[in-house]
């Protein structure tokens, strides 16, 4: 069950950023309020399944992703569905949401689309920076704060 472990550790990673004063200060500088739904994602699901889990909650929502390469935990602040956007062609079908992220850390946001939506979809990917864990992990890399 590697895809649960996964999950299990993304979680608990989310938790700890979350849990502290200096992630939560991060989080909200980049959109984040108490109560937003955060989901959560491994690194190959495709971005197609991830906007359903978007879709269910009341968007804006972020998405929590690791890249067990880099022991880098990302965040991606998600809007979907914005008439106002220019409607954008679809991504490829089988592109994921560790994808994603790489596709939008260079950019302040991200403007794409799903084959299943009409209309386009708006992303913002936070660096990474790399903080000590204290739940038996090896320290991992999360969004710094304030660009730090």
């Amino acid at each position: 069950m590697p895809g649960r472990f996964m999950r299990s550790k993304i979680a608990e990673l989310v938790s700890e950023a979350i849990g502290s004063r200096q992630g939560r200060e991060h989080l909200s500088a980049h959109g984040w309020v108490q109560g937003m739904p955060i989901v959560i994602a491994q690194p190959e699901e495709i971005v197609k399944d991830v906007m359903s889990l978007v879709a269910a909650h009341q968007p804006p929502v972020l998405v929590a992703t690791f890249n067990p390469e880099d022991n880098e935990l990302w965040f991606l602040y998600v809007a979907i569905g914005c008439t106002a956007l220019k409607v954008e062609d679809p991504l490829e079908e089988h592109t994921s949401i560790g994808e994603l992220y790489k596709m939008a850390v260079g950019s302040s946001f991200l403007t794409f689309r799903i084959a299943q939506m009409p209309t386009s979809s708006v992303v913002h990917a936070m660096e990474p920076q790399r903080v000590r864990h204290h739940a038996g992990y090896r320290p991992v890399n999360i969004s710094a704060v304030n660009g730090r």
